[in-house]
């Protein structure tokens, strides 16, 4: 025998249960009698069905270097950076901190060898962009992975 039935004697053959609610043995509501049965608990939605979303604006981006548009105005270096080839440094590998070298002449070294003066003006997550030195056409204005550079010397002179 069982603990609950000494306590709670069981119903008479024939009984049929009733919630307190109109109709013998109905279910309990949530709400007031005639609202309806409770709200389904689906997966929730996001937005309005396909059918009526707004129409898209335009195709996606192309993919490579961003464009950052013509070089910024009063940003160009007045002068050639300084004539000789620094060091490169043993503990700086990589373009971690490179922001440190905003508006400032700073030497590259790149992965494929080759190495020149920048003067930075703008680091993006991927890109920087900024001017580059040649000695036959000056400074010009270019766009850089910050994958392809190999380290990096910021000018203190």
């Amino acid at each position: 025998m069982y603990p609950y039935e000494e306590i709670m004697p069981l119903p008479e053959p024939g009984f049929e249960p009733s919630f307190g609610l109109p109709g013998v043995g109905a279910p309990p509501s949530f709400g007031p009698p005639g609202f309806g049965p409770p709200p389904s608990f689906g997966p929730p939605s996001f937005g309005p069905p396909p059918s009526t979303r707004p129409p898209s604006f335009g195709p996606p981006p192309p993919f490579g270097p961003p464009s950052f548009g013509p070089p910024p105005a009063g940003q160009m270096p007045l002068g050639p950076p300084p004539s000789f080839t620094p060091a490169m440094p043993s503990w700086g590998i990589g373009t971690s901190g490179i922001q440190s070298c905003l508006f400032r002449n700073t030497y590259i070294w790149m992965f494929n060898g080759s190495g020149f003066w920048f003067f930075l003006t703008s680091v993006g997550r991927e890109f920087i962009t900024g001017f580059r030195w040649s000695s036959r056409s000056g400074w010009r204005f270019q766009t850089i992975a910050r994958r392809n550079i190999l380290s990096y010397e910021c000018s203190r002179w």
